[in-house]
């Protein structure tokens, strides 16, 4: 479901991108998981710009759900140049002939869904990502972008925060998210050996919390504090809210994406997020509370102890590598609540 907002949102990635959105022309475009949070905004802008073009590009987008009446991208089901399977990547499937550029964006996305049965989420991960490498070794694509996560770099030590695409990680491999972090992670190491091997032309994401309009209430912390606010009148926070993160709005991630996809070097990863918006849990908390109502209380648990974690608990990566691409983030973390507020009053619910 499109709200004015994502309209708004689109219409200036296409602004943005014109140039490199005409190179696509009479291509075949395969994005699985196309109706999740991050890809659909994706979706949504090859769809518009797709409006203009005279010798339009095809778009396939692989859903494990169908996509229905109520779903991100409804409004896109009588689309002529989209094509919707319905497959569940974790399982043996075929993947569609003739295609020239997969986005391999299909995963379970939060950890409520992806502890809900961990080996889905393995398979889902690395057969799914096995399966589209082979497919493309086998069938020359132009390009393989890959959603990875920032997830992979597990909690980095004090000195390699803000965290750039050369640290290898501090994770551990037996905690019940590794599930996720560890098939994403290996997920990489497939990109990287299809690279070399077989040239493939793979191109590695990892994003770092995109928020925003389509947002799901599947208890990520922005919905889950937008939730809290609207029907209790206040935010309370499990912890002290000591933890720092940073947080992208999702037509900078998009943006992002379409850098990557337009101007990044193959075999090569990409650190995606805002680097000018890291904040402690509880700030973000008081200015999702001024967003709804200036009055709102934002409640902590400093009884709480503090998490005894391997490294330092903090989210914020080096996007260094991005900018020189021509990155530049352009929604502020103030705004970007602002505009998911908006779209959740005109829509009257969280998606």
């Amino acid at each position: 479901m499109k709200s004015k907002i994502i309209e708004e949102d689109v219409a200036s990635l296409i602004v943005n991108n014109e140039s490199s959105l005409k190179t696509l022309a009479g291509k075949n475009i395969l994005i699985t998981g196309g109706n999740g949070f991050l890809p659909s905004y994706l979706v949504d802008t090859l769809a518009t710009f797709n409006q203009e073009l005279q010798d339009k590009y095809k778009l396939v987008i692989l859903n494990k759900h169908p996509v229905t009446p109520t779903s991100r991208l409804s409004h896109l089901l009588a689309d002529p140049q989209i094509r919707f399977i319905e497959q569940d990547i974790g399982k043996p499937f075929k993947v569609p002939k003739g295609l020239d550029i997969i986005v391999h964006a299909a995963s379970r996305a939060n950890p409520a869904s992806f502890l809900a049965d961990p080996l889905d989420t393995i398979d889902a991960n690395v057969n799914g990502t096995r399966t589209l490498l082979e497919y493309a070794r086998d069938n020359p694509l132009d390009q393989f972008l890959f959603f990875s996560s920032a997830e992979i770099y597990g909690n980095p030590l004090s000195e390699f925060v803000p965290t750039p695409e050369t640290y290898p990680g501090n994770v551990d491999c037996t905690v019940k998210t590794a599930c996720y972090t560890e098939s994403k992670r290996f997920s990489e190491t497939l990109c990287q050996t299809f690279f070399e091997q077989f040239k493939t032309p793979s191109k590695i994401l990892r994003i770092l919390l995109g928020y925003g309009p389509g947002m799901r209430d599947d208890g990520r912390v922005v919905v889950d504090f937008f939730k809290k606010g609207r029907e209790e009148g206040k935010i309370t926070i499990r912890d002290r809210g000591e933890s720092c993160r940073s947080f992208c709005y999702i037509s900078d991630i998009t943006q992002g994406i379409l850098d990557v996809m337009f101007k990044g070097e193959d075999g090569e990863a990409y650190n995606v997020a805002n680097d000018l918006t890291n904040i402690p849990i509880k700030g973000l908390a008081r200015l999702i509370a001024n967003t709804l109502n200036k009055d709102m209380p934002v409640e902590t648990s400093p009884s709480a102890k503090k998490k005894e974690i391997y490294g330092v608990d903090a989210r914020d990566l080096d996007i260094s590598k991005l900018r020189a691409l021509g990155f530049i983030p352009r929604i502020s973390l103030e705004e970007g609540l602002l505009r998911m507020k908006a779209h959740y009053d005109q829509l009257g619910q969280y998606n």
